[in-house]
């Protein structure tokens, strides 16, 4: 019975984290649609722990851990259910 109220009360899937924001937490192996100048790029999420920084995450394009990529602010994304991808904020 309470397996069965639990399933019908939560409004996410079984596997997706939500902090208390009630926003998705990023996770390693993600894909971010990054806006650069002249075109977009889809990156994946690599590292979320940072060292000195807890509100940064570390994009490459292979995905690998120590390969040449970029960091940007978790804040400036949000989860798009539909492409299921980070998109920036606007």
């Amino acid at each position: 019975m309470r397996k069965l109220l639990r399933s019908r009360n939560s409004a996410t899937l079984p596997g997706v984290r939500r902090n208390r924001d009630n926003r998705r937490v990023m996770r390693v192996g993600e894909r971010v649609l990054v806006n650069k100048e002249l075109k977009k790029e889809i990156m994946l999420v690599a590292r979320v722990d940072i060292p000195h920084s807890t509100q940064k995450v570390f994009l490459s394009k292979s995905g690998g851990d120590f390969t040449v990529g970029l960091k940007i602010w978790k804040s400036d994304y949000v989860w798009n259910e539909k492409t299921q991808m980070w998109i920036a904020r606007r």
